[in-house]
């Protein structure tokens, strides 16, 4: 029924089928995916179409396309059993031999689910429970086939040779360390043994069943536990890829400071040249990249690595510490190199202009700018009298339009009420959903109140994000909206453990942001002249506000490997400058989720003004 291709060399597993069988390419110890494509181009369940399938991060090649496969598979299945427990319930026909042959395709859907969790996918988890539950399911149909009893038992009675035979021969092979030969084997009998045990019930059944299947659990258990360790060979190049974006950090910021301590310009990546404030915004752009690429290293490590999540995560932290010197000390440096070589009659044009890109930095990052960053720029706001006193000036005209303005600000937005609760909070709370997703072959949905949006795989993720529903429609607040790049047509609130925000960042602000600029004396020949004043009007222009509020209109269920370890490097911005992951320590990293949801604003809130 079966045509299997495997070479002892690769590992490589080729499973073809026809018919109703499992349709799967299954790759087990693979060439190395060349790149990593973003999450979002990938499918995942969402509250309108719950069905799609978990994403994966295909490090292991061949996981995916398997993972796709299986996700049909399944739907096709249970879509026919779902149709034949009706009819037997009403007393109708029954489809057994259609149904006959999908059974032992379940216990297969098992066996390639626990391979792809040694292969680190989350899906994993997710399809293991999936056909579990299908082949519990399925055990209805057994007391209700009592005609083919008698020829089912004396089918596998009169086997007992055969069987007793194959056995040896794997605990030969087992003997021998020959784990892929032996399971080769006991599974095409097992496969075929299976066909005959779903006509019986577990009474009936577990003679046979019990000779085969605990052999060929401990062999796939073993045999998993060496793919695991071969696929984490496989990983370790992706695992420690983010050396190379530290590397390139730190040359390229060393190469800036030393040419900009003699020469106002610098030539940046592109080939093109630029000035302090141009190198400043370079030296942004690596250090995001090593943030990402640090996450998508560690979301890998977690995947293969047999640690706790946070013993894993501890030589990533002090790297991330490492970094995080390397680039304020580079933007430091940057500033000072600028105080030596630009020319005084140019400070009071470049200081705005280094206090806009640190005022996006600042966005970015937990916590205040490294100390030796704001004192630089002091030093290099002193290298030039009358730019100093300019800034003097514009600090005492400018502080008490912004007070008076934020005060209003802030008088409005308490005149919001309590409509629009914190996000994390609605998504942790309990409700009570008026219907289910569940198929009722699986038994009765819970009624009692529960949260619907989870950390981890605790259900079906296809029930999960189906009966999310019930948070669609609520209001929320979100704090810290972030743009991923000025063009981008999306703002995202950056993660938290259980999920992240997405919204337009198309909001009509344009009055606002002309009042903005009157009362921080902004114009087209004059930017702003300190820090406070540059974040303002940056986080004006854009649409990166302190506060945000609306409505839920999507939920999207992500694997929260999959999204971190596939993260371009372009969306850095979903985790702080100076942060990796925040991910909940407890239990399993392979099994956690994480929720994209997708908000229409209300309102939006700027510290100096509140627009609806």
């Amino acid at each position: 029924m079966f045509n299997r291709n495997h070479t002892k060399q690769s590992h490589a597993l080729y499973r073809c089928s026809r018919s109703r069988s499992l349709t799967l390419c299954c790759v087990v110890a693979c060439v190395m995916v060349v790149g990593l494509d973003p999450i979002t181009t990938q499918a995942n369940p969402t509250v309108q179409d719950y069905d799609k399938p978990l994403s994966a991060h295909d490090t292991i090649t061949g996981a995916e396309k398997q993972i796709q496969l299986m996700y049909a598979k399944f739907a096709e299945w249970e879509k026919l059993v779902i149709s034949s427990t009706a009819a037997a319930n009403s007393g109708g026909r029954i489809p057994h031999q259609q149904l006959s042959k999908i059974y032992p395709e379940t216990y297969r859907g098992i066996w390639y689910a626990e391979q792809l969790q040694a292969m680190g996918e989350p899906a994993g988890v997710d399809l293991l429970r999936k056909f579990t539950m299908l082949k519990t399911a399925m055990g209805v149909f057994a007391s209700k086939l009592g005609e083919f009893h008698p020829k089912e038992i004396d089918k596998l009675k009169k086997d007992n040779a055969n069987r007793l035979k194959m056995l040896a021969k794997v605990r030969e092979l087992t003997d021998q360390g020959k784990l892929v030969e032996a399971e080769r084997e006991i599974q095409a009998y097992h496969l075929k043994q299976l066909t005959s045990i779903f006509y019986l019930t577990y009474s009936q059944s577990k003679e046979y069943e019990n000779q085969v299947n605990p052999i060929h659990e401990e062999i796939l258990r073993q045999l998993n536990a060496q793919r695991k360790s071969e696929y984490l060979e496989k990983a370790k190049e992706k695992i420690n890829a983010f050396a190379d974006a530290v590397t390139t950090l730190q040359r390229e910021s060393d190469r800036i400071r030393k040419e900009l301590a003699s020469s106002p310009t610098v030539t940046l990546g592109d080939g093109k040249t630029g000035d302090a404030a141009d190198a400043i915004r370079y030296v942004h752009t690596l250090w995001g990249n090593v943030c990402a690429s640090m996450s998508r290293s560690l979301a890998l490590a977690w995947a293969f690595g047999g640690r706790g999540v946070e013993d894993t995560a501890d030589p990533f932290n002090a790297k991330l510490r490492e970094v995080e010197s390397i680039a304020t000390t580079a933007i430091s440096g940057i500033v000072l190199s600028a105080a030596q070589s630009t020319p005084p009659d140019q400070m009071g044009v470049l200081l705005p202009r280094i206090l806009t890109e640190l005022a996006v930095i600042d966005r970015r990052y937990v916590g205040k700018l490294d100390g030796k960053i704001t004192d630089a720029v002091d030093q290099l706001a002193a290298k030039n009298s009358v730019v100093a006193e300019q800034v003097k000036r514009y600090g005492e005209a400018t502080v008490e339009p912004t007070r008076w303005m934020r005060r209003f600000t802030l008088q409005q937005a308490e005149r919001l009420g309590p409509e629009y609760s914190d996000a994390a909070g609605v998504l942790n709370q309990k409700l009570t959903a008026e219907s289910s997703v569940q198929p009722a072959i699986y038994g009765p949905a819970a009624t009692r109140d529960q949260v619907f949006t989870v950390g981890s795989l605790s259900r079906p993720a296809s029930w999960l994000a189906g009966d999310a529903k019930v948070i669609v429609g609520m209001k929320i607040k979100e704090q810290g909206t972030l743009r991923l790049s000025p063009n981008a047509k999306l703002a995202i609130v950056p993660q938290d453990p259980r999920h992240y925000t997405n919204m337009p960042a198309t909001f009509p602000i344009e009055k606002y942001l002309d009042e903005v600029k009157q009362s921080l004396l902004l114009d087209d020949s004059h930017g702003p002249l300190d820090l406070d004043s540059a974040d303002a009007i940056t986080s004006a222009e854009l649409q990166e506000f302190d506060s945000v509020g609306g409505s839920i209109v999507a939920l999207t269920l992500e694997p929260f490997l999959s999204r971190f370890a596939t993260m371009p490097d372009a969306a850095h911005t979903l985790v702080p400058l100076n942060r990796l992951p925040a991910i909940d320590v407890r239990g399993d990293a392979i099994d956690k989720i994480i929720w994209r949801v997708d908000m229409k604003p209300d309102w939006v809130a700027h510290r100096y003004f509140l627009a609806r």
